[in-house]
């Protein structure tokens, strides 16, 4: 037997995985208030940390789709703590969030996340780079 939510959706037998995806397609779809749903109960079903830290930027996404600035904040907020987790390393949870606080009028903090997007993403861009140093001094 399936148990379904309050809207008849089915959640049992689904992983957190699963589940990820149906929320990404729900974002894509522009069905904001379906995909939170979904990454809530991600959250429920208490998933590997790279499925939390996800589900919490792309959560973070629909609310920030549905102008519900403080609840995309926490969520980016939750991903940047588990930012390790994120295959980014929360160069994007940053951008989100620089954007939503040009949005709510503050400049300041907005300033302050997208250097430090900026930051991770050169650091990123420097370690590619001694890696393929690396790799190329290593061949015959």
């Amino acid at each position: 037997m399936e148990v379904k939510n309050e809207e008849g959706k089915m959640w049992e037998g689904k992983t957190a995985e699963d589940l990820l995806l149906l929320g990404e397609e729900y974002l894509v779809e522009g069905k904001y208030e379906e995909a939170i749903e979904v990454y809530r109960e991600i959250v429920k079903k208490e998933p590997i940390l790279p499925t939390l830290a996800k589900a919490c930027n792309d959560c973070g996404t629909a609310y920030a789709s549905l102008e519900q600035h403080e609840m995309a904040i926490g969520f980016f907020n939750a991903a940047l703590n588990l930012r390790t987790y994120l295959m980014d390393e929360g160069i994007s949870a940053c951008y989100n969030l620089g954007q939503v606080y040009r949005i709510i009028g503050d400049e300041e903090k907005a300033e302050e996340y997208f250097q430090r997007g900026d930051m991770i993403k050169r650091e990123h861009i420097r370690r590619d780079e001694q890696a393929q140093r690396i790799f190329a001094a290593e061949k015959p």
